[in-house]
C-alpha cells in the first residue's frame, strides 16, 4: 500500500461496516459475521457506536458462557472513535491504548463511515510507540 502514516483513515476504511445492537443473541450475531466474512462488527446504543465486536473474542466468550449471551455481555461500551480527518498515526495509537484491533471512524452526526483495521494500519506502517495491536 502506498499511503504514508499522516494520510487520513479514510483511506483505510472497510465500509459499509455490519452494525449490531447491544441487545441481540451473540450466536445470532456469530451467524451474521460468518456469513458476511467479517471479523469486526460496530456495536450500536441508542444510535451511536459505543463499540467494536471482534468475532475472534466473541467465539471465545460463546464458548466459555454458552448461547445465552447478549453483545452486551461480550463488549465494553465507551468505544473512541475517529473522525474522517484522523491521521492513520491516529488510528495506530488509539489502537495501542484500547487494545482493539479495529476502530470506528465517524462522521460529524456520530453516524459510522466504517472501520479502520489493526491490519490495514499495520500495512501502511507507523511510526515508533504507535504500533496497533
Amino acid at each position: 500500500m502506498n499511503t504514508a502514516p499522516d494520510t487520513p483513515v479514510t483511506q483505510l476504511v472497510t465500509g459499509p461496516a455490519m452494525t449490531v445492537d447491544m441487545n441481540q443473541a451473540a450466536a445470532e450475531v456469530r451467524a451474521a459475521m460468518n456469513r458476511r466474512g467479517v471479523l469486526f462488527a460496530a456495536v450500536c446504543q441508542d444510535g451511536r457506536v459505543t463499540a467494536v465486536l471482534d468475532r475472534r473474542n466473541l467465539n471465545r466468550q460463546l464458548a466459555a458462557a454458552g448461547r445465552w449471551l447478549r453483545v452486551r455481555d461480550v463488549v465494553h461500551p465507551g468505544m473512541a472513535c475517529l473522525r474522517p480527518t484522523a491521521t492513520v498515526s491516529a488510528a495506530a495509537r488509539l489502537m495501542h491504548i484500547t487494545g482493539s484491533a479495529a476502530v470506528p471512524v465517524v462522521d460529524e452526526h456520530h453516524r459510522l463511515i466504517g472501520l479502520v483495521t489493526a491490519d490495514a494500519v499495520a500495512a501502511v506502517g507507523t511510526p515508533a510507540g504507535a504500533t496497533p495491536v
